[in-house]
């Protein structure tokens, strides 16, 4: 394949196809998806095709991949990340909702609305054990939701919650109805009824094709499911979804017999780490175009059995090609995790190429 690389291959058709899959089964059960595109860096043609497959908005943590999709693709965008303090005017501009913990932000949000004259939805997050965003205690969650509720420019829109991102925590039914007591106590308490309860992500996926997440849970906030296939809970293949979603392609710039350890003083890496290797004599060794400015190694696994990922640098990755004849020149492809899916996407050394 003459190529310059190294290259991600983007199958439209294959993410079209685990969108839809996701979308439809949410609508079976009364559950609004919403497509996350941050491991894609807010690419407009993935945004297009999430649209088309019907997810009911766009989520992306960056207010810069949010104003990239904008500017293509029309629909509900929220910013998943929290907001950050010195760029709430740019976050009101373009999300129209945003997850939120921090009064201080909030307080901002309102007044950066008033100012631009605008109304800005906002979701508030609870920490359900995952600890990574969210208010925990429950005296601090009623003050937050007095005070939104007494905000012009701020629209009160849902609760949320996460799991699995930060403390590997897993969703499961009696943590969905936690959280569920503890809405409706605040919906009670304030007489209110929020239009979005949204519950997680990609790890819910297994309790969604289940069909067992409880029916106040109205949202989920899926990326890595529609973009690999898989959820995040288990990293098993969701029923029915593809997994030829991505291919990351890498030329061969260096074929050569060494041995398997180096050999002299050893001590740190290039990047801070001490190496380790396994002697198993002299072996066919590929030097690839691409290294850790570009993807993450341990992220990656050859198309082709047999071959083995050694390691890489900032620009190169090595690999074990055993018996199999390649030459200089050759390309050699990979299928990917999230990590590593992320890195390409985020690398602008990368080139992308989409198949429809």
């Amino acid at each position: 394949m003459n190529i310059c690389s190294p290259l991600l291959e983007v199958n439209l058709k294959a993410i079209y196809h685990n969108a839809k899959l996701i979308v439809e089964k949410g609508r079976e059960i009364g559950i609004y998806i919403d497509g996350v595109t941050k491991v894609s860096l807010g690419d407009p043609k993935i945004a297009d095709i999430l649209v088309k497959a019907g997810v009911r908005g766009l989520s992306d943590s960056r207010i810069e991949s949010i104003k990239r999709m904008r500017e293509e693709v029309d629909i509900e965008y929220t910013l998943i990340r929290l907001p950050c303090f010195s760029q709430v005017e740019e976050e009101v501009k373009y999300a129209d909702v945003s997850l939120n913990s921090e009064i201080m932000t909030l307080r901002a949000l309102e007044e950066a609305s008033e100012r631009l004259g605008k109304r800005h939805k906002v979701i508030i997050m609870v920490e359900m054990g995952d600890i990574r965003e969210g208010i925990w205690k429950k005296d601090e969650l009623i003050m937050v939701v007095k005070e939104v509720l007494r905000m012009k420019n701020l629209e009160l829109y849902g609760f949320g919650t996460n799991f699995t991102c930060f403390g590997g925590v897993v969703p499961t039914v009696e943590t969905y109805w936690e959280f569920i007591d503890l809405v409706e106590k605040i919906e009670k308490t304030f007489s209110i009824n929020l239009p979005l309860i949204s519950a997680g992500n990609s790890s819910s996926i297994p309790l969604l094709f289940e069909e067992k997440i409880p029916k106040k849970i109205n949202h989920l906030r899926i990326g890595e499911g529609i973009m690999l296939g898989k959820d995040t809970a288990f990293r098993n293949p969701i029923p029915g979804a593809r997994l030829d979603t991505f291919r990351f392609i890498g030329e061969i710039l260096e074929i050569k017999e060494k041995p398997s350890i180096p050999w002299g003083i050893i001590n740190e890496d290039a990047f801070g780490h001490k190496p380790s290797f396994v002697d198993k004599g002299i072996r066919r060794r590929a030097l690839l175009n691409f290294g850790r400015q570009d993807i993450d190694p341990q992220g990656i696994i050859p198309e082709i059995p047999g071959i083995e990922v050694l390691g890489a640098t900032s620009d190169y990755t090595v690999v074990d090609i055993g018996d199999y004849d390649f030459k200089v020149g050759d390309n050699l492809s990979f299928s990917l995790n999230y990590s590593a899916l992320l890195q390409a996407f985020t690398s602008p050394f990368v080139k992308k190429m989409y198949k429809d």
